[in-house]
């Protein structure tokens, strides 16, 4: 045989053991793995999945636990700084720690893959390190976990070993702020994850939470990773007003290039004397163009918003009868149905429980009247006033579709406020912002049923001396619904009756339960123990992350689909041929130049 037929056949095999590498790695199935923090595109929190269900989910055991670094705690539960949301993809679970570090587990055995440390302090120039971060969230896409940091970069770490890939400086997101400036007082401060548009690989950020007192960041930031330049900016906000940025996860349509945004409230967000008007853009949902950013229409939930009433919360597309609808609830405790395509209200939902108090304002669409000129809630007095909803809002931090079903959980936690003058920009518009944190008057909450085609309740149930601000977890005709109690209860999808609830101790749970496999195919629900990411400090309290699993003969494996998650063995079985390979390569190469010589 010639030496280029023996080259070229062993060069042949060296690439097919590489090739064969590369699904190994990314060949995902959707219910397999939790890629978002609301769980796909549609930010749904929903994983179809019916290997872990109704029927056995009573054979759940404690798999493994870990514990996270500690944080402050003042009241009850809450603590000051959070972890991130859990991501488990290919059998490993991603998380941020409250200590700033990313790191990598295996779900099998908790066996720590790799970490990375984010950024740290610096006072040459601005960042939040220091500050108190109430929730945040990462994202996965093409094998890479995509991070928002404090310092206000955009990174991204291979998700196999942690390696950054791409970095985005932080004058991209936030452009120049000085050193010196300081963040804008917030009753929370939420850190969002980018959005990948994947067609034309642009990510997609909002600079939510990094707002300091004496600049606005009013936008929305498209970023092409292949150039990595600004691909475009979309201002938020009218007439150089100041209009808050949401957080949370924003639905996509991958397929027809849109992207859909929820706004937060406009600053000062309790004092509107210098903001007559609708302050356009606000409390709104926005349909974006995902390749140029342009706006393709919006709908505003709360003009001229005197309550911080933001829409901050996750967008969900579903559908209805054929036609795509964006799914919203605002601060303000309603929830809106709208179409797709042109943003039309199809249906809203008042939620009957939430009690309504100094805010007419968010009543917009049931009047459909406002007040354009009211200063602040109580003008002109400037004695104390009871707000209901309260600065928190109405309503928890995620809504869920599932079933033809919205998952919606209300709340009642009124706040009494004192307004105060406007120097800066990023003023509240109240005297003390430390008071609204405290509760007036009863607790309570509501986990409703929404039929998603119509907005009628199909069930609810009811929780008192509580207000349940936690997420929903959608999966296997169950509604995991966490509690500030410790208590992680998994309802009926259908009829809303308690199917199993355990409890997680006095730190309290917040964030709901994320579903998925380990590496070898075992169904795990893992949750996250880190206390509610409110408030303020006395003391420290550890965080836990915990991996249950049911017992495997109550799984029927042939209702489940297989998995191509990572199989470490065969990973390295394929890397030591391809090494072999590449070996026997050189070899032959250099025993013919040795019988040439």
């Amino acid at each position: 045989m010639k030496r280029s037929n023996i080259f070229f056949t062993l060069l042949s095999l060296l690439l097919s053991s590489i090739i064969l590498i590369q699904p190994v790695i990314t060949q995902q199935n959707n219910n397999l793995n939790w890629n978002l923090p609301n769980f796909d595109d549609k930010s749904t929190s929903f994983n179809s999945q019916n290997a872990l269900n109704k029927d056995n989910i009573d054979t759940l055991k404690q798999k493994w636990m870990t514990a996270l670094s500690q944080a402050v705690i003042l009241t009850g539960n809450e603590t000051i700084r959070t972890s991130s949301t859990p991501l488990l993809v290919n059998g490993i679970i991603y998380l941020i720690d409250r200590s700033q570090v990313l790191f990598a587990v295996k779900a099998d055995d908790n066996s720590v893959i790799w970490t990375a440390q984010l950024s740290v302090s610096d006072n040459q120039r601005y960042g939040l390190e220091k500050e108190n971060i109430h929730l945040r969230y990462i994202s996965y896409y093409k094998q890479t976990i995509w991070v928002i940091d404090l310092d206000c970069s955009i990174t991204g770490y291979k998700a196999y070993n942690g390696e950054r890939s791409t970095v985005i400086p932080p004058e991209f997101l936030c452009g120049n702020i000085p050193a010196e400036s300081t963040p804008k007082t917030s009753p929370t401060r939420v850190i969002s994850a980018p959005i990948l548009y994947e067609k034309e690989n642009i990510l997609i950020a909002s600079p939510s939470g990094f707002e300091p007192n004496d600049l606005s960041l009013s936008y929305v930031l498209g970023i092409d990773l292949d150039t990595k330049d600004i691909a475009w900016k979309t201002s938020i906000s009218s007439n150089e007003e100041n209009v808050a940025p949401g957080s949370g996860q924003w639905a996509i349509d991958q397929e027809a290039g849109v992207i859909y945004i929820g706004t937060g409230s406009p600053i000062p967000e309790w004092n509107g004397i210098n903001r007559s008007g609708s302050n356009l853009y606000s409390d709104s949902i926005i349909a974006l163009d995902a390749s140029n950013g342009k706006i393709l229409w919006h709908y505003q939930t709360t003009p001229h918003d005197i309550n911080g009433y933001g829409c901050t919360g996750n967008t969900i597309l579903g559908e209805i009868d054929g036609k795509k609808v964006i799914y919203a609830a605002c601060k303000n405790g309603y929830l809106y149905a709208l179409d797709a395509e042109s943003g039309d209200l199809i249906w809203y939902f008042n939620p009957p429980d939430i009690k309504r108090l100094n805010s007419e304002n968010a009543d917009f669409v049931k009047t459909n009247t406002y007040d354009p000129n009211k200063p602040w809630i109580n003008y002109p007095s400037t004695t104390p006033v009871v707000q209901c909803p309260g600065v928190f809002g109405a309503v928890s931090f995620n809504i869920a579709l599932g079933y033809n079903t919205i998952y919606m959980s209300t709340f009642n936690r009124c706040s009494e406020l004192s307004v105060a003058a406007i120097n800066n920009i990023g003023d509240t518009g109240v005297i003390d912002i430390n008071i609204l944190y405290d509760p007036v008057g009863p607790m309570n909450s509501t986990l409703y049923a929404i039929d998603a085609s119509n907005g009628q309740i199909k069930w609810k149930r009811f929780f008192d001396e509580t207000a349940n601000m936690g997420g929903i977890t959608v999966s296997g005709g169950l509604v995991y619904f966490p509690t500030p109690t410790g208590d992680l209860y998994a309802f009926d999808s259908e009829i809303g009756s308690e199917v199993w609830k355990t409890n997680f101790g006095s730190l309290g749970v917040f964030f709901p339960p994320i579903i998925g496999t380990t590496a070898n195919g075992t169904w795990n629900l893992i949750q996250l123990v880190a206390g509610t990411p409110q408030l303020h400090a006395l003391g420290e309290y550890s965080g836990y992350l915990f991996a249950l699993s049911p017992s495997s003969d109550s799984i029927d494996y042939s209702s489940t689909t297989t998995s191509n998650t990572i199989d470490y063995n065969l990973v390295i079985t394929y890397i030591a041929v391809s090494v072999t390979i590449i070996l026997l390569i050189m070899s032959i190469l250099l025993y013919y130049r040795r019988r040439k010589t």
